[in-house]
């Protein structure tokens, strides 16, 4: 006998002998033959959140340099006609390109 007829009697013999299952038995069978999982409480979950970000905020709070930050903020602003124009012309800019986006119909 050649080994493609021994696979195929195999086989027949396999599809024959094993139950046939439609989905539904198959997913209850499996989740049956997996291990339960802990369920914990919410309340538990939230109390996990809570305590790593009073440790995040605690870390940040002692590592980030916020005096050194806050002394390089200008504590004088002074505007001039070269802002001014430069401000106008970037309102105006963003302005065109806002009006531009709403007309233009985009294909993505």
């Amino acid at each position: 006998m050649t080994k493609e007829l021994e696979l195929d009697k195999l086989f027949t013999h396999l599809r024959v002998s094993e139950p046939a299952f439609n989905e539904a038995q198959f997913l209850h069978s499996v989740n049956l033959a997996l291990p339960k999982k802990r369920r914990i409480s919410m309340a538990f979950e939230s109390a996990i959140t809570l305590v790593a970000v009073a440790i995040s905020c605690g870390l940040i709070y002692h590592y980030f340099p916020a005096l050194e930050l806050l002394n390089q903020v200008p504590r004088q602003f002074m505007i001039t006609p070269q802002a001014l124009v430069l401000l106008g012309g970037a309102a105006t800019a963003l302005s065109g390109l806002i009006y531009w986006a709403s007309e233009v119909d985009l294909e993505f």
